[in-house]
């Protein structure tokens, strides 16, 4: 199999295309969204339909293309049992341009083929065409344009972003080349092409490559490049939900790169004892029960600065605020939240999102969560939208089956 998803270019080549965004665009192109993916890496949760600032991340990726003046009609390319789900999402997104949906092949590569000739079905076919993953729906609208400004000059353009990371080449768990990393830039997508050289290299190449533009270089082509767009990240893993939503709440002011965003886990559970009200999430719930603790017992509380401290890499909970500290004997535990983050804030870090659980058989927490929600925003000094909540049970099974505890588990999200 072909790999290039790491293209080795001169640099003279992108600072010659990087201010094609002043040039007038030429003749409108059509889109080729692929959107047939198995999730594979999402563990298997179709992560089109997973929601970005209350909104599927499909569409996010058809918005732009909605406000784009040089795009003039969608194919999106997706599993043959998912199509009903998404025309549905195009049909409430208020789509505004013509669109089709469509079945997928088996290889990528099939995919864009079938999307191709849907275009051409259409009408007599686009003069422009690009190839866009629907997983990466933070495109803009200056990237469209310094793209197709290059397509028209050299016939196929790609957006690249320099590699921040040093590579190396392995061999059977052995080094055996360190590459220059000033030459190599990392590929996204949308890839433009004039339609008769990608249906060309469609016609022509019929080995697996890894994307569109491989396989026009594999079929003797040129394909130049232009600036891409750190924020264009592609939805893969559940650690890039966070980021993506920072992103679309336009939070993240910063350069996305893994130097930049932290993630840390918190987890803790306490027993249950006679006696309440029960102490959690900031809120005193009227339960003949509380949790057993050095502090208040909060382990919502508890669980939230811990994954603060983890992502900040400033230790643990117990470390901080030890249970043989008297000063902490029946603290309120948010106090040790709006702490982890002065410390975060200390090192540079700020709250990108909070996501937590709890896991409780009893008492019953579901009409509680918008309290906790508010409570845990109050103490990260954040807004509510960036925290969420969850609760669950273990359906009787265990010691928090029995009633005789309660644990919870946080994921934080902190960026430069």
């Amino acid at each position: 199999m072909i790999d290039r998803k790491r293209i080795r270019v001169d640099e003279a080549t992108l600072n010659d295309h990087r201010n094609n965004s002043d040039t007038e665009p030429p003749a409108a192109m059509s889109v080729v969204m692929v959107a047939a993916g198995q999730s594979s890496r999402m563990g298997g949760v179709d992560k089109l339909a997973l929601e970005i600032n209350g909104r599927p991340v499909l569409w996010h990726s058809l918005d732009l293309f909605a406000k784009c003046d040089v795009v003039d009609r969608v194919v999106i390319v997706t599993q043959a049992d998912k199509i009903s789900n998404v025309e549905q999402t195009v049909v409430e997104s208020g789509f505004p341009k013509p669109f089709k949906v469509i079945a997928g092949g088996t290889r990528r590569q099939d995919s864009v083929r079938h999307g191709i000739d849907a275009l051409h079905d259409w009408d007599d076919g686009a003069e422009y065409i690009a190839v866009h993953d629907a997983a990466r729906p933070f495109v803009t609208d200056a990237m469209l344009n310094r793209g197709l400004a290059t397509a028209t000059k050299v016939g196929a353009a790609i957006p690249v972003v320099p590699l921040k990371d040093t590579v190396k080449r392995v061999e059977h768990g052995v080094i055996v080349d360190t590459p220059d990393r000033s030459t190599l830039y990392a590929v996204q997508t949308p890839q433009i092409f004039r339609a008769d050289v990608l249906r060309a290299a469609h016609a022509t190449v019929t080995e697996d490559v890894t994307d569109d533009a491989s396989m026009v270089e594999v079929a003797g082509g040129l394909v130049a490049v232009f600036e891409g767009d750190d924020r264009n990240i592609k939805i893969t893993t559940p650690s890039d939900i966070p980021i993506a939503n920072a992103i679309a709440s336009g939070n993240l002011d910063v350069e996305v790169n893994r130097e930049n965003v932290r993630y840390g886990i918190g987890f803790d559970g306490h027993a249950l004892v006679d006696g309440g009200p029960l102490r959690l999430g900031g809120e005193e719930i009227e339960f003949g029960m509380s949790l057993k603790g050095h502090s208040d017992g909060d382990v919502l509380m508890h669980v939230v600065a811990s994954a603060i401290l983890g992502a900040a890499g400033l230790g643990d909970l117990g470390g901080r605020f030890p249970s043989s500290d008297p000063r902490f004997a029946g603290a309120d535990s948010a106090k040790f939240v709006s702490e982890a983050v002065k410390l975060a804030a200390n090192d540079g870090w700020r709250i990108a999102h909070i996501d937590a659980t709890v896991i409780a058989q009893r008492p019953r927490l579901a009409a509680h969560v918008p309290a906790f929600r508010a409570n845990i925003a109050s103490a990260v000094s954040a807004e509510i939208e960036r925290v969420n909540v969850k609760v669950t049970s273990t359906d009787e099974v265990g010691a928090i089956g029995e009633g005789r505890g309660i644990a919870a588990q946080a994921i934080a999200t902190l960026i430069r």
